[in-house]
Formats: structure tokens, sequence, C-alpha cells
């Protein structure tokens, strides 16, 4: 059994775990609502994905903050320097992506011409204007974020099936519910 100085907090695992689901929405959405033709339909995909990726970028500030106050229990010393490396390479890099990601989208939001609000109640506030070529940067921006996160999560996951798969090895059980 793994000790509790060994394993993340609660909140720690339910923010990762809720954090992982939203993650896949987003990416589910992102691929379904793109090809689909202007209009409602598209209209209220894109809605859709922009509050769940506002929602994203709030619980990725309160997971940061906790973080900062609640540190993460290290790595073994028995784990190889270079796995420990990639791991808190890895790490530092998910964390960026998920600011990079609601925020680059939000940008090229607020420089499309259409208003945002927060799943359909809250308008928020344009931070530009109706400009296409910035609207088209953050656009690319977002999209190529995109998959560096979803090459960075194939590398994390990679990581925990490694764990996973190593008789005697017990590192996964630190992100798992009791």
């Amino acid at each position: 059994m793994t000790s509790n100085h060994e394993r993340y907090s609660l909140v720690a695992i339910l923010l990762h775990w809720v954090m992982v689901a939203l993650i896949a929405v987003l990416f589910g959405l992102g691929w379904y609502m793109v090809d689909l033709p202007k209009g409602p339909d598209k209209g209220w995909y894109v809605a859709l994905h922009k509050s769940i990726g506002i929602t994203l970028f709030l619980l990725a500030i309160i997971r940061l903050r906790w973080r900062q106050t609640h540190s993460p229990p290290p790595l073994p010393l028995s784990m190889p320097s270079g796995q420990r490396r990639l791991a808190n390479f890895t790490h530092q890099a998910l964390y960026v992506l998920m600011f990079v990601q609601p925020l680059s989208g939000y940008l090229s939001s607020s420089f499309s011409g259409y208003t945002t609000s927060y799943f359909w109640l809250v308008p928020l506030p344009q931070w530009g204007w109706k400009e296409p070529v910035i609207n088209e940067l953050f656009t690319d921006i977002h999209e190529a974020s995109s998959l560096a996160l979803l090459f960075l999560i194939g590398v994390h996951v990679a990581g925990a099936l490694l764990h996973a798969l190593t008789p005697g090895d017990k590192l996964l059980r630190r992100m798992l519910p009791r």
C-alpha cells in the first residue's frame, strides 16, 4: 500500500481526473465541430467548447494554486534520472499548455467578431475587435498547442502505463482514488 506522504491529495486527484475528462471532451468537440457548416448547430458546439475551455482554464488556476501550496509527492529516488527529468518536463509543459490552450482560444474568439458567453448565461468581455489576421494567429496557436498537448498527454499516459506494467512499481497508485 502507498502511504499518504507518497500520494497526491484528494483535491489534486479530483482536479486531475476532472481535467482529464474535460480535455477529452474538448478534443472530441473540437474535432467534431471544425467540419460543421456555419449555422446554429456549429454555433452551439462552438459555444459549448468555449464554455468548457473556460471551465478548464479556471480549474487550471485552482490546480496550479493547489500545487503551489501543497507539494506533490516526490518521485522515487530509485527512478532513473532520465525518467525523472522527462516526467518533470512533461508535467511543466502540460501545465503551460493548460493555460495556453484556453487563452489562445479565448483570444482567437475575441478577434473573431463573435461574442463569448459562459454557458450561454454570462457574457464575457471581448479583448479585441473583429480582426481576421489576429484571429488566425491565435487560432493557429490554439491548434498547434492542441497538437503539442495531445503529444504530451501521450507521453504522460505512456509513462503511467510503464509504471503500471512494471512489477512492484506503485507510482501510478499516487494519482488513483483509494
